[in-house]
């Protein structure tokens, strides 16, 4: 290919109209994937945005990004939608000049958003990772790939909303317009803009991704912890997976140009494959923090009983006295000196006594209270702590015992 080739140059140089239609070209399952996925996406945004404004109202800047990511998301899922009205999944060559305008219109909308939701994801997934990491280097990382990944979204963007100036210049071939990158009428820097977008893209998402992997290797992470991680990471490998393919499909074709410029025909499965990979990373992002408030409602409707047991330390000698009931009753672990009580048999002698171990008494508790479904919210992949019950028995017979001393005692 000849370094000064235009786009108008390699129309029509190949033959490629008895080639067989592609199942991506369809234009079913063009609508039918898009609409599914995207409202999928849409389901998992909103529901982590209600969980985190109206249930645990610990909103951050990463339910801002990813709120901005929905409004991309949603517009270029809709443009996506559009196309296949306008010629996308057909021959370009075949299109009427207002076909051709139109899709080169919704393709304009669909590209820059595109962009656009690519960055808001990922500084998504980054602030939510400022979460987890209060300090250290990991931290760092993450705001040292907050500026890098800003940096190349902004660029990016700029040229997929401004590739022309005027702007009209990208579909409206009449009038006379100053393009560059995405607008580019040269071949060469028309496929050299979608490669090192899509490049760049690939590397800055498995970085991200990769990011919390430390957690997992990490001593002392509970396994709850390490599950949620696998979660993450294995829908981040799909994630690259796919930009990995798209890679391939535009280095294939050369961004549409090879054989012969056919935007509408070689470009559909490229632009599926990035709607799947921006709607897959945002439930990447949205699933860790609706996860416990959805598990919860789904325990309510299909668990009747449950009793989770975290810790029984027990060790104790009752009488053989049948009619002894016992009874638990709670104790505050606020109570200095708090220790479980001796339990004199009713039935043995007065020098015969049955009793718990007793435990080193608790610190009086000073933190804020943090709850711990709120927490899960906040910081899905934190670490849980134990917790300790404490309760006291207490005999009902020997209540009654020492009542009749009393009695006896006043006579």
């Amino acid at each position: 290919m000849a370094e000064e080739e235009t786009l108008l140059d390699r129309i029509g140089i190949y033959d490629n109209l008895d080639e067989p239609v592609p199942s991506w070209n369809r234009p079913g399952v063009i609508s039918t994937v898009t609409a599914s996925m995207l409202c999928f996406s849409s389901i998992c945004v909103v529901y982590r945005l209600y969980v985190r404004v109206f249930v645990v109202r610990a909103k951050g800047w990463d339910d801002l990004f990813v709120l901005l990511y929905l409004i991309s998301g949603l517009v270029g899922g809709i443009s996506l939608c559009l196309a296949p009205n306008y010629g996308l999944g057909r021959h370009f060559i075949q299109l009427s000049e207002h076909d051709m305008q139109s899709y080169l219109k919704v393709f304009y909308v669909t590209n820059a958003s595109y962009n656009v939701s690519t960055t808001f994801i990922k500084m998504s997934l980054l602030f939510q990772y400022l979460r987890v990491y209060r300090s250290g280097n990991m931290r760092t990382i993450c705001m040292i790939m907050l500026v890098v990944v800003g940096l190349w979204g902004a660029a990016y963007s700029f040229m997929g909303w401004v590739p022309c100036f005027p702007v009209s210049g990208y579909w409206n071939m009449g009038i006379t317009a100053k393009c560059y990158a995405f607008g580019s009428m040269n071949a060469n820097e028309f496929f050299k803009t979608y490669v090192s977008h899509t490049v760049v893209n690939t590397v800055l998402d498995m970085i991200v991704f990769a990011i919390p992997v430390p957690l997992y290797f990490q001593q002392g992470t509970v396994r709850r912890t390490k599950v949620g991680l696998v979660g993450l990471i294995t829908m981040g490998a799909v994630v690259n997976g796919l930009t990995i393919w798209r890679l391939a499909t535009l280095v294939e074709h050369r961004a549409t140009t090879s054989p012969t410029f056919d935007p509408t025909w070689y470009a559909p499965i490229s632009i599926m494959l990035g709607a799947l990979e921006v709607n897959i990373a945002s439930m990447c992002a949205s699933v860790p923090i609706f996860w416990p408030t959805l598990k919860a409602r789904l325990d309510e409707i299909f668990v009747t009983r449950e009793v989770t047991i975290t810790l029984n330390r027990r060790s104790n000698r009752f009488s053989a006295d049948g009619e002894d009931t016992i009874e638990l009753q709670r104790t505050t672990s606020e109570n200095a000196g708090n220790r479980w009580n001796r339990c004199p048999s009713r039935a043995a002698s007065e020098s015969s006594q049955s009793r718990l171990a007793e435990p080193v008494p608790l610190e009086k508790k000073t933190q804020h209270y943090r709850d711990d479904f709120i927490m899960d919210q906040v910081d899905p992949l934190r670490k849980k702590g134990a917790f300790i019950v404490e309760s006291e028995i207490i005999s009902d017979g020997l209540r009654r015992q020492r009542s009749k001393r009393q009695s006896r005692n006043k006579d």
